[in-house]
C-alpha cells in the first residue's frame, strides 16, 4: 500500500512539474509573440493616391501651372514633405499613395509623449494638402485631405484678370 502512495505522489509530482514547464513555456511563446506584434513596423498610409484635374471658372483644364503636395505625419514627423509636379494639356496630375511604417509599441509611446509634453492639443494625426500655384493668370488654391474622406478630384483656379 505504501508502495503504491508513494508512486502516485510520484506521479502527480511529475505532471504538475510538466504542466508547470508546458505552461510556463505557453506563456513565454504568448509573450514573444505579442511583443513581435507590438515592434513590427506596419505600414500604414498618410494620404492616399491623389488624382487631380485642374480648371479654371470656365471648366477649360490649366496646364500653366505648379502642384505641389504637401504631407505630414504630425506624431512620428517634425517636418513635411512636398512633391512638385505640373499638369498634363489636360489639366490632369496624380501623385502617388504616401505611406511610412512604424510599430505600434512606438505609436503608443510617442502619442502618451506627445500628449504628456504637448498637453492635449498636440498634432497626432496624419496631414496632406496640394498646393496649386505659380501662374500670373490664376490664384494660388488650396485643398486639404481630410482622414476618412476621399481627396478633392478637381481643383478649380479663379482667373486674376
Amino acid at each position: 500500500m505504501r508502495k503504491s502512495t508513494h508512486w502516485a505522489a510520484s506521479l502527480r509530482s511529475n505532471i504538475v512539474r510538466r504542466v508547470s514547464k508546458t505552461t510556463v513555456f505557453a506563456a513565454l511563446c504568448l509573450l514573444l509573440v505579442l511583443l513581435a506584434f507590438l515592434i513590427y513596423p506596419f505600414q500604414q498610409t498618410i494620404v492616399p493616391a491623389w488624382q487631380l484635374r485642374i480648371i479654371d471658372n470656365h471648366g477649360s483644364p490649366v496646364s500653366e501651372i505648379k502642384i505641389t503636395e504637401h504631407w505630414q505625419h504630425w506624431l512620428f514627423e517634425k517636418d513635411a514633405h512636398d512633391d512638385l509636379r505640373r499638369p498634363g494639356p489636360d489639366g490632369r496630375v496624380s501623385f502617388p499613395e504616401r505611406t511610412m511604417r512604424t510599430s505600434i509599441l512606438n505609436g503608443l509611446v510617442t502619442r502618451v509623449h506627445r500628449r504628456v509634453t504637448e498637453d492635449r492639443y498636440a498634432k497626432i494625426e496624419p496631414a496632406a494638402s496640394v498646393v496649386v500655384w505659380g501662374s500670373k493668370n490664376h490664384e494660388t488654391t488650396v485643398a486639404v485631405y481630410r482622414i476618412g474622406e476621399l481627396p478633392p478630384s478637381e481643383i478649380i483656379v479663379r482667373a486674376t484678370r
